[in-house]
């Protein structure tokens, strides 16, 4: 029976104890099932979510789950965002609950993507950085995704200092760590994008490894857009027999995704390869993709039709179309397009024109630099003969100044080091005089009563006998708390030094009766009484002033 009991007994401490083991939260199903279909299914996820009400869900938690997922399924899916109140609630929420770090890393994400949409790059970047700073170092994905659209909006806003490529390689990291292909192509192709001006082999390669993923993936339009990319910068840098092979391979590939600016692009190649009537399809194709009220593309256009009136060597109506070119361009601002240069019927010959400046800039910068260098040779050449002398006085003045400025930094340094000396014999005499100062009150509060009186005297005449000594030890306190003696003689000039030695024992901790007894009272309450006159005309909480000094 005994033992019986002493079962019955452990199991009940088991079933209270178990339970309260159990951290981890429990989501509704439903939640957990719409998290797990988010990302290759964001459309399904956000039909499960919008027929949850918050009505349905029973705890908090929940709720907060759920506008997360609901914020992140319709930023997903494109639907752009018209208020923050949903990922408002779920960031607060998670912000009371940072055990749940993964969810609060997505929420400062998805607060981000929010302020984005609602117009506030700013304030966005600065819950990127946030989410950046509670995610979890192994939490490669959520990481990555942090930097990539991080690296996005930089670009999008036109960051020159570097920050897009920085961003954008330090996400690919984390991708590959992550093995997420899907992400990897993403920052592949848009750090291609960023060093195609800057770099274009290192493009070539960023956007090569890019169309290798889409393959192997068979991405069929994000492969054609990678063809495209890569004819894009071959044309850029004047290669148009590459940037032909690429147009052909994308066709071959798959022509019936092709968009107005892979026309556009078609056009401009064949055009500079020689191959008139291929590139006049593309300038048709391209024109019924227009959009009439995207004035950029009108301005893509008109830069086909010049290539094409330039191969023909039609010079009027290369001329025609470049001026209304620069006619739209002048009413953009943007970032992504070719330079436009107006020319004359003299300069039609683009090619052989440009190797003549090239050849030109060369040979003036080699005159100018021979000249500079000349003139280099001759000043060294003058100053070395007429002020020679000049120099070694300069030297010798600055060798005597830098033996003096030797022998002060070794006599300072003797000097801090003998403070230092004295300053550690102070702290050791402090310190032994405190605890002196312990011991005594504590040998006086266990002796007999009748014995108790006298030792009290004998104190009050060491105190008075050592009050000298008082102003180290407030150095002492001072040197542990921030200079609280010092601060507090500055903010309350009033003080007396019986309070002021008040506020120094209670800063080393006496007890009521110690204090008691080396301010010469005959019982704790007289100093209870003491520190709270002293806590009144300080006004403030004498605990709560030592606390902050601490």
């Amino acid at each position: 029976m005994k033992h019986l009991l002493w079962v019955i007994v452990a199991m009940m401490v088991l079933g209270a104890v178990v339970p309260g083991c159990d951290d981890v939260p429990r989501y509704d199903g439903r939640l957990t099932a719409a998290d797990s279909l988010i990302h290759d299914h964001a459309d399904s996820a956000l039909t499960m979510l919008e027929a949850l009400a918050p009505s349905d869900l029973a705890t908090e938690g929940d709720r907060a789950y759920h506008d997360l997922l609901l914020t992140q399924a319709r930023y997903k899916c494109y639907k752009p965002a018209t208020t923050d109140s949903d990922i408002n609630r779920a960031l607060a929420y998670y912000r009371a609950h940072p055990n749940e770090q993964e969810k609060l890393t997505r929420a400062y994400i998805y607060k981000g993507t929010v302020m984005e949409e609602l117009g506030h790059p700013d304030s966005a970047m600065l819950y990127y950085k946030q989410a950046e700073s509670v995610a979890s170092p192994d939490d490669y994905f959520n990481l990555g995704y942090i930097n990539m659209r991080m690296g996005a909006l930089y670009s999008d806003n036109f960051a020159l200092d570097g920050q897009p490529i920085e961003k954008y390689e330090t996400a690919l990291s984390f991708f590959i760590k992550a093995d997420n292909l899907e992400y990897q192509y993403i920052c592949l192709n848009n750090l291609g994008c960023q060093y195609r001006d800057s770099d274009p082999k290192k493009a070539e390669k960023l956007l090569r490894s890019a169309a290798e993923i889409s393959g192997k993936r068979n991405d069929t339009i994000n492969h054609l857009e990678d063809l495209h990319s890569l004819a894009l910068l071959y044309y850029y840098c004047e290669k148009y027999d590459s940037a032909l092979c690429f147009v052909q391979d994308a066709l071959n590939y798959d022509a019936s995704n092709i968009s107005f600016s892979f026309c556009t692009t078609a056009a401009n190649v064949y055009a500079r390869n020689g191959l008139i009537d291929s590139a006049k399809i593309f300038l048709d194709c391209a024109a019924h993709f227009i959009d009439q009220n995207d004035e950029k593309e009108k301005m893509y256009l008109l830069e086909s039709e010049s290539e094409i009136a330039l191969a023909e060597g039609d010079t009027m109506q290369y001329l025609k179309s470049v001026q209304q070119e620069s006619t739209i361009s002048n009413s953009l601002i943007t970032n992504d397009r070719i330079p436009i240069i107006l020319k004359t019927e003299q300069l039609v010959d683009r090619e052989r024109r440009e190797k003549t400046n090239r050849r030109l800039s060369i040979a003036t910068i080699l005159v100018i630099i021979s000249i500079i260098v000349g003139i280099t040779l001759l000043a060294f050449f003058l100053v070395n003969i007429f002020k020679s002398r000049r120099y070694r006085q300069i030297i010798d003045e600055l060798k005597k100044e830098s033996q003096e400025q030797l022998l002060l930094l070794d006599d300072l340094q003797n000097h801090f080091d003998t403070l230092k000396i004295k300053e550690s014999r102070i702290r050791e005499f402090v310190a032994t005089q405190v605890k002196m100062l312990r011991e005594i009150t504590t040998n006086c509060y266990r002796e007999p009563k009748n014995k108790l009186g006298t030792q009290i005297k004998n104190i009050i005449a060491y105190q008075n006998e050592n009050k000298h000594l008082w102003p180290l030890i407030y150095g002492y306190i001072d040197a542990e708390y921030n200079n609280i003696i010092s601060n507090t003689r500055k903010r309350f000039p009033d003080l007396n030094d019986r309070e002021l030695l008040l506020l120094a024992l209670c800063c080393m901790d006496f007890s009521y009766i110690q204090m008691a007894i080396i301010l010469g009272y005959s019982n704790s309450t007289s100093v209870g009484t003491m520190k709270t006159r002293l806590s009144e005309k300080m006004g403030c909480s004498l605990n709560e002033y030592i606390s902050a000094y601490k």
